[in-house]
């Protein structure tokens, strides 16, 4: 597909999927010499809806769902090998670094995990300095509340 028709497909602008080009989020898979026209696999339109899903869902920054890309990419590449062996020290091999690259992972999301605690509790604390202060300023009236409306 066109860049025109990849970006109405997945409601990105063209501005944007060459700027996830130039991240190095997505790339490519051919480029037309004479119109300078990029073409998109399904692939890569499956990858933009995963970007805009991290980024909507999850609130993670582009450089981070580079790195979370980057981490899927080599766990893909690392299946392949490990299938594609059948040498046993090869395929301990593939799955140690496995287990670097999950432990990487683990390691991000735990952060972002701590950074959300960490907001969580200022905002709580705010909202209940913000709920003491209001009922200092407007004690509760408890004549309008046991009479009930007035008919």
């Amino acid at each position: 597909m066109r860049i025109g028709e990849v970006a109405a497909l997945t409601g990105v602008t063209a501005r944007t999927l060459r700027y996830y080009e130039e991240l190095g989020l997505i790339a490519p898979y051919s480029r037309e010499a004479a119109t300078h026209g990029r073409r998109y696999s399904q692939a890569e339109i499956e990858r933009v809806r995963q970007i805009k899903e991290m980024q909507e869902f999850l609130g993670i920054g582009l450089c981070e769902i580079r790195d979370t890309l980057e981490s899927e990419d080599r766990l893909a590449g690392l299946r392949a090998a490990y299938h594609n062996t059948s040498s046993r020290p090869t395929q301990a091999a593939v799955l140690a670094e496995v287990v670097q690259v999950l432990e990487r992972q683990l390691a991000q999301i735990s952060e972002r995990i701590e950074r959300l605690r960490s907001l969580q509790a200022e905002l709580e604390g705010k909202r209940s300095r913000h709920l003491m202060r209001l009922a200092e300023l407007s004690p509760p009236e408890v004549g309008a509340r046991e009479a009930g409306p007035s008919a």
